[in-house]
């Protein structure tokens, strides 16, 4: 069945979330096709009418996935002031016990970067111009020479990603919430403190 123009956008509109959700649960290899379609509404056609295979569709939630939502949310804030408000605040959201434990409504990279790492380069390609965006954007909310803003905006990423993954992998909450804890008082002192120069003898 050929479906409409709109239709067919809503198909992959549809097929996208649906396979972002299930994929950060299941993982790449936890979940096939008609799996993806079902999660969607529609039909294992529908998902080839959309896209080539599965590797496509991580393709397409790694380009609208990484990143977000500090990409589009920072995209509204207009001084240095308001842009550290917001990444203070999304540090606060992600480095969280909630995030851990609610990987269907968390960020893509803990559940998926590792099968990132083993696919296409196309789509490796497009992860890392997403987070090197993202690493961009925390780096501008932060004071200090540029190639330190960049050091600790790279931390800071890392620290997150991190946290969240490895507190999944344990089995104790009250050792999660010590990460949790932890990572973010790191990840927050990054934020307001410049590194310290050394002075020059």
């Amino acid at each position: 069945m050929r479906y409409p123009p709109d239709q067919k956008v809503k198909a992959r509109a549809s097929l996208l979330e649906a396979g972002l959700t299930s994929m950060k649960v299941a993982g790449f290899n936890g979940i096939g096709v008609d799996g993806l379609a079902a999660a969607a509404g529609v039909t294992s056609g529908a998902f080839y009418s959309n896209f080539a295979n599965k590797e496509e569709m991580l393709k397409a939630i790694v380009d609208a996935a990484v990143g977000e939502p500090l990409l589009s949310e920072s995209e509204s804030a207009t001084t240095k002031a308001e842009l550290r408000s917001l990444v203070k605040k999304f540090i606060a959201d992600y480095i969280s016990d909630h995030h851990v434990a609610d990987p269907a409504n968390g960020c893509v990279m803990p559940a998926l970067s590792a099968d990132v790492a083993r696919a296409s380069t196309r789509t490796r390609t497009g992860y890392e111009r997403n987070i090197l965006a993202m690493a961009e954007r925390i780096a501008d909310a932060l004071d200090g020479p540029r190639a330190d803003r960049m050091r600790r905006a790279w931390s800071i990423v890392s620290l997150m990603v991190g946290a969240i993954t490895i507190s999944r992998a344990m089995s104790s909450s009250a050792t999660q919430s010590e990460v949790i804890a932890s990572v973010r008082k790191t990840a927050n002192q990054l934020v307001s403190v410049p590194e310290k120069r050394k002075p020059v003898a």
